[in-house]
C-alpha cells in the first residue's frame, strides 16, 4: 500500500514495487470504489475492510500517474445580491427583437446534459470529447460588460435574458420566448465551423454567450454599447406571440424544428426508481494510544488535510477589490479560512459569506450521516461571518454525485436526500438549487467501477459586517479556549481521515444526533461573534480534533497552547481524530463563558493560548507535546510535493523554504488616521480617466479610490480612443488597469499597446496627454506592463525596460509586502519609510531592467527578496517605478485592491481604520493639482 504522500515522495511508477498487482488506493476525496470478487490476501494483509466477504478497494488502472487519478475537487460558482427590479423579467412583445451576445458557434459541448447521465465509457469517445465545454472568458466579459451597461442604466430597456449554458441555443433561446412563441433565423447565427449541422448550431454550447430580448427601438442602444465593449451582437429572431419555437432553415428548405411551446415546457413524465438496501459491514479502525505523534503526521499529509497553498497561490484572490475574506489568514498568509465574503460594494461593510461541506467517505457507512455531516460541515465553515438573521439567513445548494442504477445505490441516495431535506427543514433553511450528476460510473469491459455517493453543500448567507468574521488563529493576546460538540454525538472514528491512514473505512461514523440543538448552538455562536466575545475559531472536520488545534497555531510565530481534554468522555485516539461536528472557540472577552451560560449552551473549557513553539495536549493519563514548526512542515510539504509540478526554475522549494521566514509586518507613516476627507466637501476635483481595454477587470475598484480621494472620475473604454469619442483633453490623471487586456494570456499588454501605437487617433490622444506637463498617471500590474511597452516611464534610456513572466512561470496571487523608498514620485513620496501590505496577482510581472540601479526612480522593493514575497524575480527586487520627474507611477502590486484597512487579509481591525495607508497615494495625487 502507498499514500498519496509516498507516492509524490518518491516519485516513481506504480507498478514498480508490485508488478504483479494493479495499485489499490484510498482517498476521500475523488474515490473509485468496486467490490472485488472474494477477499485478497493483499487486502488482509494490509488491514482493508471487507465488505460481505469481499474486499473494498479504490483501485488504480495499471500505468496510470497518481497526479492524472487522485485530484481535489474544485468547485466554482458565481453568487451576489441585485437590484430587486433587475430580478424579474418581462413579457416579450410580438415583434420585439432577439439577440445574442458573444461567440461563434462550434461542434462543442454536444449534448453534454445527456453524456453527463451516461457512464463514462459507455458511449463511444468521440461523443464524449463532442460533450465537453470549452471556455472563453474573456468574451463572456465582453458580453457582461454589454449587459451591466443596462442594468446601470436610469432604465433597463432589455426585457428578458438568459445565459447560454447547457443545451445551448435550444434552451436558451426557448425559455426566452415561453411565453409567447418566436421565430429564430439558422442563418443569423454566428458560425466559426462551416461543417455543423442544424442539429449542431441549434445545441452547441460553445463560447460564453447571453440570449436576450429587447425592443426593436432600443436595438440601436445595444448596438453602440456592445461595439464599446467590443461584444460581438447578432440579431437572430423575433417574438411571434403564436406559441411556437420555430428555428427557421438557412436555405429555405424545411425547417429543423417547429415545434408548439406547450410540447417543449409541458409536464415531464415522472421517474421511478426502485432499490433495495444493501448491507456494507466495514471493519473497525483499529490504533494505538502511544503512536498519536506518527498518526499526526500521517493525518497532516494527506491531500484532504494538508496545506492547499499549491492552490490558492495561482488564482486570483482579490479580484474586483470588493474580496473581503479569501483562503490565507494570519502572519504567514496560509489557507485556513473555510469561510469567504465578498463585499456589495465599496460603501459597507455587508457582503456575501460563502462556504462548503462535504462527506463522501462518511456516506459509504451510513448515508444519511454523510448527507447531515455535508450539511454541518458548511454550516460550522459559515458560521464565522456574523449572518443578518443568523442561521435563517442561509440558503444551501445540494450538488449530487451518484452512481445511480447500481444495486443498493438508488436506495442510498434516496436515504441521502431524505436526510438533507429532513435536516434543512428542522434548521429552518432552505435547499433552492442544486445540481446532480448521478452516473458516476466508469465502465470497462469486465467490470463497472463506481464513485462514493456524495453531496457537496454550499452554503450562502449575507454577512452583515464583515470586518467582524472570526479568523482561525489564535490570538496570542486572547483569552480562554473552549470546544462545542455540535454533533452531540460519540467520538467515533469512521468516514475520519485518521481512518484512511490507517486503510479503512470504519463502522461507525457520527452524525447529528440533535437538529434543533445544533440550529441553536450556531445562532448563539453568531451572537457572542456579533457582541464581539470570540477572538479565533476553527471548525472540526478533515483531520479531527487535533488538527484542527494545530490549525489554529500554524499561521502565527512564537504561539502555542496548553490544552486539556479530559472532560471528554471516551479513549484519546477517538478524541483526538474523530471528525464530529464540532468547533473551537477562543475568547476575546471572559463574558463568553457567562454569554454560553445564559444561553444554556454545552460547551467544555479546554485550555489558554501560550508563547512558545509547542501545543501541549493532555487526557486523563496521557500527555503529548506536539512541535508546531515541525508539523507545520510536514502539513505544507503535501503542498510543495505537488507545487513542483507547476512551478518552474525550482521555486516550489523556495516557496517551502521561505513561506514561514516572510511574516507581513508593517510601517505605516506617522501622519495616517486611518481616515479619508469626505470626498463630498472637496472643492475641487480633478478629472481622471480610467483606461481599460476587452478583458480588463480591475476598473471598478481603481475608479473608487480616485473617486474617494476626491477625482471626478470618467470611464474610457479603448474603444473611445481609437473612434475619437474620447481625446483625453480635460483628463488630468489617467489611470491604466490591471486584468487581461487580450484574453487570459501572457503577453496581452502587447495587444493592448499595439492598439495605442497603430491607431492613429489613439497614439495621438496618448502622446498629447504624455506631453502635457499637468498630468499625472498610474500603469497598474496590466497597465503597467502597457506604460512599460510603450515606454512611457524611461523612454530616454538606451535599453529600455520590459516586463516578463514570472520566474516561476506562472500565474502568482499573493498578499505580500513592499517597502516604499526614498522616491520623488508625486504618489508616493508621503508613504517614504513604509512597509505596507499589498495584493499583487500576475503571470507576467517581472521588471525586466537592463540598466544600472541608479538609472532608475525605484518607489517600491518587495519587503523580503527571495519567493514568493517577490513573486516574479524582479531585478533590483522592484516592485513599482517612477518616471524621473515622479509624475507617471507603475506597479504591478494592486494598490487600488489594497485601498481599504478591511482589503487587506492580514490588519490590526482594533486601530479602527476606515482606509489603508494606499488611500495616502490617491489623495496625494489628487492634492498636486
Amino acid at each position: 500500500y502507498m499514500t498519496s504522500y509516498s507516492r509524490l515522495k518518491e516519485d516513481r511508477p506504480w507498478e514498480n514495487s508490485f508488478p504483479e498487482r494493479k495499485w489499490l488506493y484510498q482517498t476521500p476525496m475523488d474515490i473509485l470504489i468496486k467490490a472485488s470478487n472474494g477477499a485478497s490476501d493483499f487486502g488482509n494483509k494490509f488491514g482493508q475492510p471487507l465488505i460481505n466477504g469481499s474486499l473494498l478497494t479504490f483501485e488504480h488502472q495499471e500505468g496510470q500517474d497518481l497526479l492524472g487519478f487522485d485530484k481535489v475537487i474544485m468547485l466554482a460558482g458565481g453568487v451576489g445580491y441585485g437590484k430587486a427590479e433587475q430580478a424579474q423579467k418581462d413579457t416579450p412583445r410580438i415583434d420585439d427583437q432577439i439577440v445574442i451576445l458573444g461567440g461563434d458557434n462550434y461542434r462543442i459541448g454536444m449534448g453534454g446534459a445527456a453524456v453527463s447521465s451516461a457512464d463514462t465509457g459507455e458511449l463511444a469517445s468521440g461523443l464524449e470529447l463532442n460533450a465537453v465545454q470549452r471556455s472563453n472568458p474573456e468574451m463572456q466579459k465582453r458580453a457582461a460588460n454589454a449587459v451591466r451597461a443596462f442594468v446601470e442604466h436610469d432604465v433597463n430597456p432589455i426585457v428578458s435574458i438568459h445565459d447560454h449554458g447547457a443545451g445551448g441555443h435550444l434552451n436558451c433561446l426557448s425559455e426566452l420566448v415561453e411565453e409567447t412563441g418566436g421565430e429564430v433565423l439558422l442563418n443569423a447565427l454566428p458560425i466559426g465551423d462551416p461543417t455543423l449541422s442544424a442539429k449542431e448550431i441549434i445545441g452547441n454550447e460553445s463560447q460564453e454567450r447571453m440570449g436576450l430580448v429587447i425592443a426593436e427601438k432600443d436595438l440601436a442602444l445595444l448596438e453602440r454599447v456592445a461595439e464599446r465593449e467590443r461584444s460581438p451582437m447578432y440579431k437572430v429572431g423575433k417574438v411571434t406571440g403564436d406559441h411556437r419555437f420555430v428555428f427557421k432553415s438557412k436555405n429555405g428548405g424545411a425547417n429543423p424544428m417547429d415545434m408548439e411551446l406547450a410540447d417543449m415546457f409541458g409536464n415531464s413524465p415522472k421517474t421511478i426508481m426502485k432499490d433495495d438496501h444493501r448491507a456494507r459491514d466495514f471493519m473497525p479502525v483499529q490504533y494505538e494510544d502511544t503512536k498519536a505523534q506518527e498518526y499526526i503526521r500521517d493525518v497532516l499529509r494527506l491531500e484532504a488535510v494538508a496545506c492547499k497553498d499549491w492552490l490558492t497561490n495561482k488564482v486570483d484572490r482579490c479580484v474586483g477589490g470588493l474580496v473581503a475574506i479569501q483562503q490565507c489568514a494570519g502572519p504567514l498568509q496560509l489557507p485556513l479560512n473555510n469561510c469567504g465574503v465578498m463585499a456589495f460594494d465599496y460603501k459597507n461593510h455587508d457582503g456575501i459569506a460563502t462556504a462548503m461541506g462535504h462527506a463522501p467517505v462518511a456516506g459509504l457507512i451510513d448515508a444519511a450521516a454523510g448527507a447531515k455531516n455535508a450539511i454541518a460541515e458548511s454550516l460550522t465553515n459559515i458560521i464565522w461571518a456574523p449572518l443578518k438573521d443568523g442561521l435563517s439567513s442561509v440558503s444551501l445548494s445540494a450538488n449530487w454525485m451518484w452512481p445511480c442504477k447500481n444495486d443498493g445505490e438508488d436506495a442510498r441516495l434516496y436515504d441521502a436526500v431524505k436526510a438533507v431535506s429532513e435536516f434543512s427543514i428542522n434548521l429552518g433553511i432552505n435547499v433552492p438549487t442544486g445540481k446532480d450528476s448521478l452516473s458516476m460510473a466508469q465502465k470497462y469491459p469486465d467490470k463497472t467501477v463506481l464513485a462514493p455517493g456524495t453531496v457537496v453543500i454550499s452554503a450562502v448567507g449575507h454577512c452583515e459586517d464583515f470586518t467582524k468574521v472570526v479568523s482561525p488563529v489564535f490570538k496570542k493576546e486572547g483569552g480562554s479556549i473552549y470546544y462545542l460538540n455540535l454533533s452531540q454525538d460519540q467520538h467515533k472514528l469512521g468516514g475520519s481521515s485518521f481512518s484512511q491512514i490507517r486503510n479503512a473505512v470504519g463502522h461507525e461514523v457520527p452524525t447529528i444526533k440533535d437538529d434543533k440543538a445544533f440550529a441553536r448552538i450556531f445562532d448563539a455562536i453568531q451572537l457572542a461573534i456579533k457582541n464581539d466575545f470570540v477572538a479565533a475559531g476553527h471548525d472540526i472536520s478533515a483531520g479531527g480534533l487535533l488538527t484542527c488545534l494545530l490549525e489554529m497555531c500554524f499561521s502565527e510565530t512564537n504561539l502555542g497552547a496548553d490544552i486539556d481534554l479530559s472532560q471528554l468522555q471516551g479513549e484519546t485516539i477517538p478524541t483526538l481524530f474523530s471528525e464530529n461536528s464540532g468547533v473551537i472557540v477562543q475568547a476575546s472577552d471572559e463574558r463568553l463563558e457567562e454569554f454560553f451560560v445564559a444561553k444554556e449552551i454545552p460547551f467544555l473549557k479546554i485550555g489558554q493560548t501560550q508563547e512558545g513553539d509547542t501545543l501541549t495536549v493532555k487526557k486523563d493519563n496521557w500527555e503529548e507535546g506536539f512541535n508546531i514548526p515541525e508539523l507545520r512542515d510536514v502539513w505544507f510539504e503535501t503542498s510543495f510535493l505537488l507545487d513542483q509540478k507547476q512551478t518552474a526554475n525550482g521555486l516550489a522549494k523556495d516557496r517551502y523554504k521561505n513561506y514561514k521566514e516572510q511574516a507581513l509586518h508593517y510601517r505605516f507613516p506617522e501622519q495616517f488616521t486611518g481616515q479619508i476627507e469626505p470626498f463630498e466637501i472637496i472643492n475641487k476635483k480633478p478629472k481622471a480617466a480610467i483606461l481599460r481595454e476587452k478583458g480588463s477587470n480591475s476598473e471598478r475598484e481603481m475608479a473608487n479610490a480616485l473617486y474617494r480621494a476626491g477625482f471626478e472620475v470618467k470611464d474610457v473604454h479603448m474603444t473611445d480612443l481609437i473612434s475619437g469619442r474620447e481625446d483625453l483633453s480635460e483628463i488630468q490623471f489617467l489611470g491604466a488597469v490591471g486584468g487581461f487586456s487580450n484574453s487570459d494570456v501572457l503577453g496581452s499588454a502587447k495587444g493592448w499597446a499595439g492598439s495605442i501605437k497603430y491607431n492613429p487617433k489613439a497614439k495621438e490622444a496618448f502622446d498629447r496627454f504624455f506631453t502635457r506637463q499637468d498630468t499625472l498617471s498610474i500603469g497598474i500590474c496590466n497597465g503597467c506592463q502597457l506604460f512599460l511597452e510603450l515606454d512611457l516611464i524611461n523612454p530616454d534610456h538606451e535599453q529600455l525596460s520590459k516586463m516578463t513572466f514570472n520566474d516561476s512561470h506562472k500565474h502568482e496571487s499573493n498578499f505580500t509586502s513592499v517597502d516604499v523608498l526614498d522616491n520623488n514620485s508625486v504618489m508616493l513620496s508621503g508613504l517614504a519609510g513604509t512597509r505596507l501590505g499589498v495584493w499583487i496577482s500576475h503571470g507576467e510581472g517581472k521588471y525586466k531592467l537592463p540598466m544600472p540601479k541608479d538609472k532608475y526612480q525605484i518607489a517600491a522593493t518587495y519587503g523580503y527578496e527571495g519567493y514568493p514575497a517577490n513573486p516574479n524575480g524582479s531585478d533590483y527586487n522592484v516592485a513599482m517605478l517612477a518616471s524621473d520627474d515622479g509624475r507617471h507611477l507603475v506597479t504591478m502590486p494592486h494598490i487600488e485592491r489594497s485601498f481599504f484597512s478591511w482589503n487587506w487579509p492580514h490588519y490590526d481591525r482594533g486601530r479602527g481604520d476606515k482606509v489603508s495607508p494606499w488611500a495616502e497615494a490617491f489623495v496625494s495625487a489628487r492634492k498636486w493639482y
